[in-house]
């Protein structure tokens, strides 16, 4: 049996493989039933060739293998034009010529075949001429297909599809040739037949072209290494052939050559036919390989973000790449930094939705690609239903949020089990930028990003412990060594009586008096931020808490201010401490009240339940309750938001700038956060989040709940006196701080 039988032999076993193969698939379409045909077609053809290999002799197992052949050969064209009229929605009634063509090519062959002529020489040359001119009328088909669309990817995959059967025609012409004459060729037409079968197949099977695109590099490195394995074989065995035993102790040793060679050489080979034929891709691979091992050595976020986005940026290989994290003051997720044209700044959980849901189900990473092929796919197969109303909600809010964030593949930064961010990259000058290999990298680069972001979380907060006991010692030693110089200045001062001296001399006594109760009130509020909090933690409705803090505050507020409530009475309990978040309500109202001043305004509290989608954990929701404290003071300016919750900023003249300060701590410790939403002229409102308990309890149905001003009646007890931390000399303006 001579090469070309054996050739002819293995394109039929693939063929026909590859043909079952896809004709038992479950469930599968109209186009992939003809590419079953069509295979099967051609393995019939290359098994009948190699029957009429075996038995050159003539006889009628030879005349009828000839018969076959023809048959076969004559029907390769119509299962051909059939298969590629349906895979590029040709109508029926566009290209009759070539489905003319390829009909009069069965009837053709089957008229040879059958009678006597099959033992012509010439009838054969005829079929075998009119068979192929046949199927370039396919190859026609793909060309015309390839002018015709305004995708340059579907452009470039139906080039390759159409350069691929070109190729193969004209092998499978040489091959015929070679067999007709006897010319010593190598078979590439069976080889190359079988290669082009199997492209065709993973067309089917994988809809993007850069899939396709590793796909080729793969066959391409395979048979790299295939060449190199097969010479080294050839060299250890060929030269003992004559000599049995020594020819079987080669082959061992030659095949544990192979073995160990086999993997380094596999990783070598492909990384230079990726380096020769992908450039692009080789040096996107180097760079993600290259930027998972730098990373394991940075804690910075702001350092560990720009190192990523750099990189990526550098490769040419993105447009747009940026990363986006969590918010502290406000569900959603602010950008961190970005490269390209700028994306929106702030992603609400609201817009997020669909992202988080593919999260929560455990998708690793969202393609802009996959969500527009699928709303295409529900689009042209619409149903009824809410199953079918949802999943097309859940994919346009999805392509929304990526679009907004200028992203053709976002992956989520899962972290202590919650999206704490995103790592969004695009490439808009083609629509599938990135193969399956280089999207695994990428989420590999991704999962290290989430780490170090979840660190450098934790890093903060151990600095900030230690920065906050060092700041309590030093803060003890500095109360001690201040207060007793302040208690024998004031006391001296208040010895001498002001009253009793005459002019400027008692103002100025007064005025000793008043700084040295202000530096004091100063140095206790100092302690109060540098002193551990102590919390008593338990169920708490926030109604309840407001409530009594209104009317705990009610008389201390101005008549020219109205103080009004708003309460959800459907918002769920939380775990905190009633008295610190008391605490945190007195000392924000207080501010609205110095913001507005003595014109007078109206200052709105009131708790909110949160209907928008929260963090997901576990995959579930969390649900979060908001309480704010809004005014119609003249606002803070946007140069100052950013710095009012730093310790000592402050825009008063006697201010210490701690009040806001506390108070962010204190909703920190209880897992929330609280954050400031104002305009210059129109008014301020603090937002304090708090995450809610996982029972739901109603709060209590007292004060108000349509906005109506709070009531300015005292309550049947006297209350309690104020403690210093909401004393109103502490700060008699608010700005800030």
């Amino acid at each position: 049996m001579d090469i070309r039988t054996q050739s002819a032999l293995l394109a039929s076993l693939v063929g026909l493989a590859l043909g079952l193969a896809m004709l038992l698939r479950p469930g599968r379409p109209r186009v992939v039933t003809l590419y079953s045909v069509f295979a099967l077609t051609v393995a019939g053809y290359y098994l009948a060739l190699f029957f009429a290999g075996i038995f050159p002799e003539p006889g009628w197992v030879s005349r009828t293998a000839v018969g076959a052949t023809i048959l076969f050969a004559s029907l390769v064209p119509l299962s051909a034009v059939s298969f590629f009229l349906e895979f590029l929605g040709v109508s029926k009634e566009a290209h009759m010529q070539g489905r003319r063509l390829a009909l009069l090519s069965g009837v053709f062959g089957l008229a040879v075949a059958v009678t006597p002529l099959a033992q012509q020489n010439w009838a054969r040359v005829a079929v075998s001429v009119w068979v192929l001119g046949t199927l370039l009328t396919s190859v026609s088909l793909l060309l015309n297909q390839v002018r015709s669309q305004q995708s340059r990817i579907e452009r470039l995959r139906l080039m390759y599809l159409a350069l691929g059967a070109g190729v193969t025609i004209v092998l499978a012409a040489v091959d015929l040739v070679g067999r007709r004459y006897d010319i010593p060729l190598p078979p590439l037409g069976p080889i190359f037949s079988t290669m082009y079968l199997f492209f065709l197949s993973q067309t089917l099977l994988r809809l993007r072209l850069m899939d396709l695109h590793e796909l080729l590099g793969k066959i391409a490195s395979q048979t790299v290494l295939a060449f190199i394995l097969a010479a080294v074989f050839t060299v250890l065995t060929v030269w003992v052939k004559e000599n049995a035993s020594l020819f079987v102790f080669n082959t061992v040793v030659a095949a544990f050559v192979t073995i160990i060679l086999m993997e380094p050489l596999r990783v070598k080979v492909d990384e230079q036919v990726v380096a020769i034929f992908f450039r692009e891709r080789f040096e996107l691979l180097r760079v993600l390989g290259n930027l998972r091992a730098r990373m394991a050595t940075v804690i910075d976020i702001s350092e560990v973000t720009r190192m990523v986005l750099d990189a990526l940026h550098e490769t040419g290989r993105v447009t747009h790449t940026s990363v986006y994290m969590m918010a502290e003051d406000r569900p959603g997720y602010r950008l961190l930094d970005s490269r390209g044209p700028p994306p929106e700044g702030f992603l609400d959980t609201a817009a997020a939705r669909g992202l988080l849901l593919a999260a929560a189900s455990g998708q690793k990473a969202v393609l802009l690609e996959n969500v527009d092929t699928r709303l295409a796919a529900l689009r042209m197969h619409a149903a009824e239903g809410k199953r079918f109303r949802d999943e097309l909600k859940r994919l346009q809010d999805t392509r929304a949020a990526l679009l907004q964030m200028k992203s053709g593949i976002s992956v989520p930064l899962v972290g202590n089990d919650r999206v704490i961010g995103f790592l969004n990259l695009w490439d808009e000058r083609v629509p599938e930028a990135y193969a399956s290999d280089e999207i695994a990298l990428i989420l590999t680069v991704a999962e290290r990003l989430a780490t170090v972001l979840e660190n450098s979380k934790l890093y903060e907060k151990i600095r900030e412990r230690d920065r906050l006991a060092a700041l309590g010692e030093m803060a003890a030693g500095l109360a001690h060594e201040i207060r007793n110089p302040l208690g024998a200045i004031k006391g001296a001062a208040q010895c001498l009586d002001p009253k009793r001296l005459p002019g400027e001399d008692g103002e100025f006594l007064g005025v000793i008096v008043e700084e040295v109760n202000r530096l004091n009130g100063v140095v206790t509020a100092f302690l109060d931020y540098a002193r551990p909090l102590k919390q008593n933690f338990g169920q708490t409705d926030l109604n309840e808490v407001v409530t009594r803090t209104m009317r705990l505050i009610q008389n201390d507020v101005p008549k020219q201010i109205e103080l009004a409530v708003q309460l959800d009475l459907t918002a769920p309990r939380v775990d905190g401490d009633a008295e610190q978040l008391k605490q945190v309500l007195i000392n924000l109202v207080q501010n609205a009240v110095q913001a507005i001043g003595t014109p007078g305004g109206r200052i709105t509290v009131g708790t909110v339940k949160q209907d928008r989608f929260g963090d997901f954990r576990g995959g579930t929701v969390n649900e979060f309750v908001e309480v704010h404290v809004s005014d119609t003071g003249p606002g803070i300016p946007l140069d100052q938001q950013q710095h009012i919750f730093v310790p000592f900023f402050t825009t008063k003249e006697k201010g210490t700038g701690l009040g806001l300060a506390i108070c962010q701590r204190i909703v920190k410790n209880h897992g929330g956060s609280i954050a400031v939403h104002s305009k210059p002229g129109e008014g301020c409102t603090f937002v304090i989040r708090l995450p809610a308990l996982p029972a739901e309890v109603p709060g209590v149905e007292t004060g108000p709940t349509d906005g109506t001003p709070f009531p300015s009646t005292r309550p049947a007890l006297p209350p309690s006196p104020p403690s210093p931390e909401a004393s109103p000399r502490r700060e008699k303006k608010r700005k800030a701080g």
